[in-house]
């Protein structure tokens, strides 16, 4: 018997056990488990009432002479012949299903269903990431609006928080009641400019009124960009693209091409320094 202490005894063993064909070494080995296994003693149990109730059903001959040796030789033999227990064990169809199963986990198929299995997990959270690439790739355009709206605000405050500004006011000349006025907030450190514009009448179209910066320093007049004042006749000037330490003597607005001139065309609407 081939049998570590922490298994049990195989069945066809008890069997032996149960009937006394065993050799004496062996079942000195096998009784000693059996003292201190409850598991084998209740399978021992079983097949002594099995044992049992063959021998009421089984009709009482006498054997014949040499059948008993033959018995314990077939037993002790390589080939022995299996005993009914076990060709009814082997019948079982519940030892059929479990031998099936125990035979098919040891061919490739089941890792084959598992790799597969894994490989459709990896695809589906695969799927899953891309979708959440995709979100973001929608999102990404919104998000750098909202950088950039973020970083102007941010600019414009410190701009007007700081102690550089020069502000002009714009008016036409001469005065007139309700007349066209332009604020100018100008910083020559900084080189930036906002410029804010009220009751300005519609320009014809095609037109647009353009704001200059009038170098202190004289030279030609810089363009600082263009507006079109809305039906109130307000407008505005954020942050054009000008040069940078460049005083300024005044300012003034001229009526140009909607897409703006390189040089001003006279004559000056607004004026202020």
């Amino acid at each position: 018997m081939s049998m570590p202490e922490t298994l049990h005894i195989e069945q066809d063993e008890l069997i032996q056990y149960a009937m006394g064909t065993l050799k004496e070494a062996q079942l000195t080995t096998l009784t000693a488990h059996i003292s201190m296994c409850n598991t084998c003693r209740g399978e021992l149990g079983k097949i002594h009432l099995d044992l049992a109730c063959y021998a009421t059903v089984m009709p009482q001959e006498q054997l014949p002479e040499g059948a008993q040796g033959r018995f314990m030789e077939r037993l002790t033999s390589g080939s022995a012949v299996e005993s009914k227990f076990v060709q009814m064990r082997n019948k079982s169809r519940l030892y059929v299903i479990s031998k099936s199963v125990h035979n098919w986990l040891g061919t490739p198929m089941p890792l084959k269903i598992l790799c597969g299995a894994l490989a459709a997990a990896v695809l589906l959270l695969g799927y899953d990431d891309l979708s959440h690439i995709h979100e973001n790739r929608q999102l990404m355009p919104e998000m750098k609006r909202f950088e950039k709206e973020t970083v102007e605000l941010q600019e414009l405050r410190e701009f007007l928080q700081g102690s550089h500004l020069q502000t002009v006011t714009l008016r036409e000349r001469p005065l007139q009641s309700k007349t066209p006025e332009g604020h100018a907030l100008y910083s020559a450190v900084q080189g930036k400019l906002v410029f804010l514009a009220s009751n300005m009448a519609a320009p014809p179209a095609g037109k647009a009124y353009e704001l200059w910066v009038l170098p202190a320093g004289g030279g030609a007049p810089i363009a600082a960009g263009t507006f079109v004042p809305d039906h109130d006749g307000s407008g505005s000037i954020i942050f054009p693209s000008i040069p940078g330490n460049v005083p300024a003597a005044g300012f003034g607005i001229t009526l140009e091409d909607a897409k703006g001139s390189p040089t001003p065309t006279s004559p000056i609407l607004l004026s202020g320094q």
